[in-house]
């Protein structure tokens, strides 16, 4: 495992996976999504596969090149005018995940084979924050599922 902290996000990977933080500024690159007046703080990414350089925030530009075994984890947060609101009202994290928690039908754009999930939730200091995570393969979900609860039980947010 490598520990990797930065921006009030700490993870543990493991062996294999990687992790790029970064804010989206207002000269986003073309693959970001949302209005460029939007205001994050930290996006983050982790993945058990070497990701491509240009992707945006939810993983346009990555998830087209996912295999099967592949799996993408996003934390995006919201800038302080979400701070409790009601999408945002819930302080529990939304992890462990279960493998019937994804379907085509999560992901932003449906690709053949992958599943995902979204869900949105504060941290219990009110950062607002999305968890969105993409599995290569639906099929199987199960044991992706667990590398995935494995990264997520490592996290925590400042």
């Amino acid at each position: 495992m490598t520990q990797i902290s930065d921006r009030g996000i700490t993870v543990d990977l493991p062996a294999g996976w990687e992790a790029d933080f970064y804010r989206r500024t207002a000269h986003a690159a073309p693959l970001a999504v949302g209005h460029p007046s939007e205001v994050t703080t930290t996006i983050a990414h982790f993945a058990n596969w070497p990701l491509p350089t240009e992707r945006g925030d939810f993983g346009g530009g990555a998830v087209e090149l996912m295999r099967l075994d592949d799996i993408l984890i996003v934390l995006f947060e919201y800038g302080d005018a979400e701070r409790g609101t009601e999408l945002f009202s819930s302080t529990t994290v939304p992890w462990p995940l279960r493998s019937s928690d994804f379907d085509a039908n999560r992901l932003q754009r449906p690709l053949p084979g992958q599943a995902g999930l979204q869900q949105f939730f504060s941290s219990t200091s009110g950062r607002p924050f999305c968890l969105f995570v993409v599995l290569g393969s639906g099929r199987n979900a199960d044991a992706l599922v667990s590398q995935v609860n494995d990264v997520l039980s490592t996290i925590s947010l400042a």
